[in-house]
């Protein structure tokens, strides 16, 4: 059994506040150590429930690779951070740690989608949030994803799109910067169980398919630029629907996620 484990850093239990990343800085060192115990607990009840090889994508670089779980590799944070540009093939389960709600949810720790500037995303008309579309990104794979950690927003959001999947809810919001948090043992233990109990019922679970051809809108808060939508309008795959809101075109959701992010890939199947 091979588990892929894809990381955020904003539902973290004890981050409040966006990414302060400093390198080197008591800050930083603080917020490294607590992303990386959440990861080695999700890398630990991977092993429990028999995983072969575990791979952890980096949403954030937020990871101590010098913490890091050995059993485990790594592939750290550099945009695009996109399936293709992470090795997402081969894969059997998707667990997700340190996930946030999208974007204008009103109790959810840090809420956005992709950046604090995009009111919405909608990928064939479903709203989705970043774990709602990384869960269509692995159906285009071929697996499912089983569990997610983060706040108690994220958790109810995937719950919601994928039906009776395992949650670890490590804190509870009030708004965006407002939560009551677990104590990092607490939610290490919590991520641990929640993960070894999802890739014991693995069978249980479905690949999340979008049927092609995909539409991935995205909507800003302000306008688009001028210089950005005059380019949009001239790519191909792409189209400017008014000031605020841009369609990328793929055969798959990775594909337009992949278009949306500025490559020009093509999935290879």
């Amino acid at each position: 059994m091979r588990v892929l484990i894809v990381t955020d850093l904003e539902g973290v239990s004890g981050i409040i506040d966006w990414d302060k990343h400093e390198s080197r800085t008591p800050q930083d060192v603080w917020q490294r150590e607590l992303m990386t115990g959440e990861v080695n607990a999700a890398i630990a009840g991977a092993f429990e429930a028999g995983a072969t090889a575990v791979k952890v994508a980096e949403g954030h670089n937020a990871i101590d690779i010098q913490l890091l779980d050995e059993r485990a590799t790594l592939v750290p944070a550099f945009y695009p951070a996109v399936p293709p540009l992470q090795g997402w093939q081969g894969f059997d389960a998707l667990v997700e740690v340190g996930k946030h709600a999208m974007a204008g949810t009103p109790d959810g720790v840090l809420a956005h989608t992709g950046s604090k500037s995009v009111e919405f995303v909608e990928i064939n008309g479903i709203r989705v949030g970043e774990s709602g579309g990384e869960a269509m990104e692995a159906g285009d794979y071929g697996f499912p994803m089983v569990m997610i950690s983060g706040d108690l927003a994220a958790c109810r959001e995937i719950q919601e799109l994928l039906g009776d999947i395992e949650i670890a809810p490590v804190k509870t919001g009030y708004d965006a910067h407002h939560c009551e948090c677990l104590s990092p043992t607490q939610a290490r233990a919590l991520i641990r169980e929640k993960t070894r109990t999802a890739l014991a019922r693995l069978g249980d679970f479905q690949p999340f398919r979008v049927a092609g051809p995909v539409e991935y809108v995205q909507r800003l808060y302000a306008p688009y630029g001028e210089e950005a939508r005059k380019r949009y309008a001239e790519l191909p795959h792409t189209e400017v629907l008014d000031e605020h809101t841009v369609l990328f075109r793929g055969q798959n959701v990775v594909e337009a996620f992949a278009r949306r992010c500025g490559l020009d890939y093509t999935w290879p199947g």
